[in-house]
């Protein structure tokens, strides 16, 4: 995704919800200043280019997930809780804003996104070995921008930007009534759909969408466990 294309698409997203562009550079600042080692992204290169690769969402549907037919796995957030803890799968990589993950696999690369509303949830990247620092602002210093919003929309948008051979979703649930427990630490159980939350969803599968378009019918594909792409 092209980074000014990008960065004029936030800044509508940020219209919005009211976000802050100065909270996303303070954030931004924090966390390229605290990132021990900085994974090279020809690394995640070497990873995902020309392999089948499955997203893993953390949607109600994740715990009918039992198995993954994948070259690469790429989890977004909490989901990254789910696989380890219930199917002993540790992801490759681990795309997270930090807010649902609380199992840090050392041998993933975590690529890790700073905005305004996770300053205070940035240390938990000390519990990190590899990791790729990223942004929602014009990138500086050691971070990188790639685009995407929700945590499951970033793990395709970077799965493409890699070129994945194929990417197959899991548990992307954009149209259920539920947001999955392992979205969020304090869930115990999936929750009502809430008005902010559905709104991010719909612009995280628009931006799905978005990526998917000019691709071949089986570049991008939603599990049984996803939505219906029509």
């Amino acid at each position: 995704m092209d980074i000014f294309r990008w960065l004029s698409f936030y800044e509508h997203i940020r219209s919005i919800f009211g976000f802050s562009e100065h909270d996303d550079y303070l954030s931004a600042s924090i966390l390229n200043s605290i990132v021990r080692e900085v994974v090279d992204d020809g690394e995640l290169y070497e990873l995902i280019h020309n392999k089948k690769v499955a997203v893993v969402g953390a949607g109600p549907s994740i715990v009918n997930i039992k198995e993954i037919d994948a070259d690469v796995i790429v989890s977004a957030d909490g989901a990254t809780n789910y696989l380890v803890k219930q199917l002993n799968i540790i992801p490759d990589v681990i795309v997270t804003d930090l807010d649902g993950i609380t199992v840090y696999p050392k041998e993933s690369i975590y690529v890790v996104l700073a905005h305004g509303d996770n300053v205070t949830l940035l240390n938990k990247v000390y519990n990190m070995k590899k990791v790729l620092p990223t942004c929602q602002v014009f990138p500086f210093g050691r971070l990188k921008l790639y685009g995407g919003f929700t945590d499951g929309d970033r793990a395709v948008v970077l799965s493409k930007f890699f070129n994945a051979f194929k990417i197959v979703l899991y548990a992307m649930d954009f149209d259920s009534e539920y947001i999955g427990r392992y979205s969020k630490p304090n869930f115990s159980t999936d929750m009502p759909m809430n008005r902010f939350k559905k709104m991010k969803l719909e612009i995280g599968k628009e931006i799905i969408r978005q990526v998917s378009e000019g691709e071949t019918n089986d570049k991008i594909l939603w599990a049984f466990h996803g939505f219906d792409r029509r």
